[in-house]
């Protein structure tokens, strides 16, 4: 055997035993102890395979919800301190991972907002909103979660994305995304989609959130071609000023 070859097979070893841990890891009716060493085991290994293994801790839901929390937050640990040492990509890995997947996004964006600078999540932020669709969506969970963390930061193309929100399918969504839209402080982009919104929205919590921002902004106006059907859509007790903005009408 050349030495080429020792290095193939042990390259092969080395995945086979990746893969029965992280089968192990993942089996959520071993027992703890066993799915803590095979996390341990993968965090000796390091390799780039070994990430994407704990990662995929993520993605399963332990039946003991305590014991469940306690080892994705122990996983969690593993993959900052891998990536803090430096010696796999553990963002480059976990950045491909949310692109793949769908669900179960929580923690592994956690894991990010643990190892990149400001800008950089706003940037890993935007192109998975970049990516997404505001079409049905059986599982909207991956939008939902996008929704709330992009509520955490303030940039103008964060906005952008944002705005596409407001016309998602899924009313939780478009509700989830008014919050995200006002974090923003891009009051252009906000005024100009909430504007829009209140023309179709047919939810009435949506409407009423939408509407309370109109009153407390009132240099924001409905122009006159549109505030007929604005006002038509507004809540009970609201009305659109001849002037254009939306008041608070008295009892």
């Amino acid at each position: 055997m050349g030495f080429l070859d020792f290095l193939f097979d042990k390259e092969k070893a080395q995945q086979r035993r990746i893969k029965k841990l992280q089968k192990k890891l993942t089996h959520m009716y071993v027992q703890a102890a066993e799915r803590q060493y095979a996390a341990e085991e993968l965090r000796s290994i390091g390799t780039p395979e070994a990430v994407e293994a704990l990662i995929s801790r993520f993605g399963e839901t332990g039946p003991n919800h305590t014991t469940d929390a306690d080892e994705k937050q122990f996983v969690y640990s593993v993959l900052v301190d891998l990536g803090r040492r430096g010696d796999t990509d553990v963002v480059q890995i976990t950045k491909d991972h949310l692109k793949s997947t769908e669900e179960n996004i929580n923690w592994p964006l956690k894991v990010l907002s643990d190892l990149t600078e400001y800008d950089e999540m706003v940037e890993v932020l935007c192109d998975l909103l970049e990516a997404s669709d505001i079409g049905y969506r059986r599982n909207p969970e991956k939008k939902q979660e996008l929704m709330l963390r992009a509520a955490e930061f303030k940039d103008r193309r964060l906005a952008e994305e944002v705005s596409r929100f407001l016309e998602d399918d899924n009313e939780t969504i478009r509700f989830l995304a008014v919050d995200a839209i006002m974090a923003q402080e891009e009051d252009d982009i906000a005024e100009e989609g909430l504007r829009e919104r209140l023309r179709k929205e047919d939810s009435i919590r949506t409407i009423q959130k939408i509407t309370d921002i109109f009153v407390d902004n009132p240099g924001w106006t409905i122009p006159d071609d549109q505030q007929e059907e604005v006002d038509e859509n507004l809540p009970e007790g609201f009305g659109v000023h001849k002037k254009g903005h939306i008041y608070r009408k008295r009892s």
